[in-house]
């Protein structure tokens, strides 16, 4: 006894078909409610792993000391150094302005950097540079010879040539409105940088840091999206109308795809789950997924229609033999992408869950609204129909007689592209995440960099437990531990609590060089520092590297542009100095918001191999159960498995740097790679068990039915694709260049391979 019946659940449908219909039409009217719940979180931040060392790590320093998201004005000058009353009246007035900037917390300059100095056994504090208009040329003199022997400013507040000097701004929202928060301090800064910039045209001045990235994050996906959107829409279309040449299809096709993103984005809004840059990729995907169930249904519904069957009795013939690869496909995708809930990112997750959400949606419109009604309507076909039916017919005979030749071809250059999987380095840098078009953002990074390098900053958490911070001999680790960092090639800057107390012994010695070491005793190390800390202006003091407890002090360097590994072996580095010194108690590893980037990827990829393990396995079992089977499960993971290690074979070859979209393109592609496998694997299976064919016969019949449609399919995904490589985000720009890889290689080896393998195979008898 069936407990489902294709043919009596096609008929029921047609016959109900006005209620089918009115059903779906309330649950899109419900599900758009949610749009206006929608909200934009851009922090980068949420992309952290969960509960990843280097996360933690980063978390207790931001805890135990005033936060580290900072903004940053760059300040070059186009002629000569800045020490000139100009440029420094520039930078004098950036820095007063920053103090103004909602909530900001700190602002640390060239001009209002803490000097310290003896004036007859006195010590005394002030700005650097104070009143710049008013000094004489040289008073600027004095201090740019000065300024070389300021360990804590030098090559970090003011670059070696003396050319270029950042303001950097420590903003702290208090939140929960982060979005409108930040925006509203950008905005200010803004509005007081362009008339600095156009009234000085000798200086370059250039706006960078997370909280700016933060606030241009949004307005890209807005200015985006409506190019992206309809480009790809019409694309697709269009080659949806050369293909099929049919209105009705097409306009049917725009109405699923249309309730699919509404129903998707409803339910985001009701679930309340931010949305963020990921946001294009969404609507991207779930349009050429609901486009692949059009095409399935049209294709077995024209292929009757050309016979001169009816509109309702097409219909009817289409959707029993689509129902359940329709379904299968759609449960399979599902778990490719419901696969990165194993990734402990909530952005990944959230973009997983959304997708999937769209594809069940695309499914349920496709059959319960779509069919019924077309149902409706006599649609003509045209002639092309029993053409692409010839076409995949011929493939099909061509792939078999040569299958032998198919099999040693698609295995050895399979083998070869592999091979070539271990040249492929992980690797993420949050600086570079937006190419030029919209924003300037990635460039400017570089630019600084290049000038300054102070866009790969890090902190170690040194901690005394025996005593307080200001103990000489905790002080001399300290200094041994910086001393050694700064000789290390990787680094540029190093700034400890250690220098202070050197400066201060320097200068209560007279200004003394020789003095410019840790003091010997306790009492006066704790004495020194208390009256340093007493001399700060308000918003200046240690607060920033020294913990309220005064047992913690936090070391800051500033790296030179590395990747991945090349940061991994300065970390090898750092722990063996550690080890080799009894340290690990003392001082923690390197954390920084770029550090737990160059490790968000392996950590991304580490669960993701273990999500798509289940993944792939809950697949194989689908299939099995689905096609009653033990044969065509085992046949089905080389297709289904093969063309995403050749993607990255492929991405090692050609690119070599795997960022966290490129990892996510595994769990992606492998959802949509099986809907080729089962479409073709259930015309096969109709073809065998019910109406007796051969194995040659069955996969001709397979050719015959659903071979076209799947190229229209890869054609389809293929340019939709393709068209997010307008985008500015790279990582979207990667994963689809990826995924693009994957899906044409997906097609490849189901019709190559897959039929060939069935033909050497399947020893059934029915």
């Amino acid at each position: 006894m069936k407990i489902f019946d294709k043919k009596d659940f096609a008929k029921l449908l047609i016959k109900y078909r006005y209620l089918s219909i009115g059903l779906v039409l309330i649950v899109v009217c419900l599900l758009a409610t949610g749009l206006t719940k929608l909200t934009f979180n851009p922090d980068l931040e949420t992309y952290f792993p969960e509960g990843h060392p280097a996360v933690v790590r980063y978390n207790e320093i931001d805890d135990m000391f005033i936060p580290t998201d900072n903004l940053i004005i760059a300040v070059h000058s186009n002629e000569g150094t800045l020490f000139n009353g100009d440029s420094l009246k520039v930078i004098e007035e950036l820095t007063k302005k920053s103090w103004t900037i909602p909530y900001s917390v700190r602002v640390d300059s060239l001009t209002n950097y803490s000097y310290v100095k003896s004036v007859n056994d006195d010590l005394i504090v002030e700005p650097f540079i104070e009143e710049a208009e008013k000094k004489s040329i040289e008073f600027f003199e004095k201090r740019e010879n000065l300024v070389a022997g300021e360990d804590i400013i030098y090559k970090s507040l003011i670059s070696e040539d003396k050319k270029t000097s950042v303001v950097s701004i420590i903003v702290d929202p208090p939140g929960p409105n982060k979005e409108d928060q930040n925006s509203e301090l950008i905005n200010y800064i803004l509005g007081f940088i362009e008339p600095i910039k156009e009234s000085n045209e000798n200086l370059d001045i250039r706006l960078l840091g997370n909280p700016y990235l933060d606030y241009i994050s949004p307005r890209i996906v807005k200015a985006e999206m409506p190019v992206v959107m309809p480009l790809m829409l019409l694309l697709i279309f269009f080659i949806v109308f050369l293909m099929i040449r049919s209105y009705v299809a097409v306009l049917a096709t725009f109405v699923v795809i249309l309730m699919s993103l509404i129903a998707t984005f409803g339910s985001i809004g009701i679930l309340g789950s931010p949305l963020n840059q990921m946001v294009t990729t969404i609507p991207i995907l779930i349009i050429t997924l609901a486009l692949a169930d059009c095409i399935h249904l049209f294709s077995i519904y024209f292929q009757n229609r050309v016979k001169g069957i009816s509109s309702k009795e097409s219909m009817e013939k289409s959707l029993e033999m689509n129902i359940q690869p329709l379904f299968l496909t759609t449960i399979s995708t599902c778990i490719g992408f419901l696969c990165l809930n194993f990734i402990e990112v909530a952005p990944l997750r959230d973009f997983g869950n959304a997708v999937a959400i769209g594809i069940g949606f695309a499914f349920i419109f496709t059959i319960f609204f779509i069919a019924p009604v077309v149902s409706f309507f006599e649609v003509k076909t045209a002639s092309k129909v029993t053409k692409q039916t010839r076409f995949s017919t011929s493939v099909g005979s061509f792939i078999l007689k040569n299958g032998n030749k198919l099999i040693f071809s698609i295995t050895s250059i399979s083998f070869l592209i592999l091979l070539c999987i271990p040249m492929n380095e992980l690797d993420e840098n949050p600086t570079q995440m937006y190419a030029e078009g919209f924003t300037s953002f990635s460039s400017d990074t570089l630019w600084l960099d290049e000038k300054l390098s102070v866009t790969f900053p890090v902190n170690f958490l040194a901690t005394n437990e025996e005593g307080q911070v200001s103990d000489p001999d905790f002080l001399k680790i300290l200094d041994k531990f910086s001393v050694w960092l700064e000789e290390r090639e990787q680094v540029n800057h190093v700034t400890s609590l250690a220098n202070n107390m050197k400066n201060l012994n320097k200068s209560m010695h007279g200004d003394d060089p020789e003095w410019k070491k840790i003091p010997e005793n306790a009492d006066l190390s704790a004495q020194y520092l208390f009256f340093y800390e007493m001399s700060l202006p308000m918003g200046l003091d240690l607060n920033s590297s020294i913990s309220q407890d005064r047992k913690s002090t936090k070391i800051s360097a500033t790296l030179k542009d590395m990747s991945a590994n090349e940061f991994k072996e300065f970390n090898n580095e750092v722990l063996g100095y550690l080890q080799q010194n009894n340290l690990e108690n003392m001082i923690s590893e390197p954390s920084s918001f770029r550090v737990i980037f160059t490790y968000m990827v392996e950590a991304i990829v580490n669960s993701l191999l273990y999500g798509l393990f289940i993944g792939i396995l809950l697949i194989t079992l689908i299939i099995g159960l689905f096609f009653r089977s033990y044969l065509l499960p085992a046949l089905s993971i080389f297709p289904n498995i093969l063309p995403i290690g050749m993607g990255f074979g492929l991405w090692g070859l050609f690119v070599g740097d795997v960022g966290f979209m490129v990892a996510v393109g595994m769990g992606s592609t492998l959802g949509v790679i099986v809907d080729f496998t089962v479409h073709f694997l259930s015309k096969y299976e109709l073809a065998r068990k019910e109406f007796k064919k051969s194995v040659e016969e069955s996969v001709i019949y397979s050719f015959e039915t659903v071979g076209f449609a799947l190229i229209i399919m890869t054609v389809v995904l293929a340019l939709g694709f393709s068209v997010l490589n307008l985008v500015t985000f790279i990582p979207i720009q990667d994963f689809a260049k990826f995924s693009v890889i994957c899906f044409i290689g997906g097609l490849i080896i189901n019709f190559l391979f897959l039929p060939n393998l069935l033909m050497k195979f399947d020893k059934r008898k029915f």
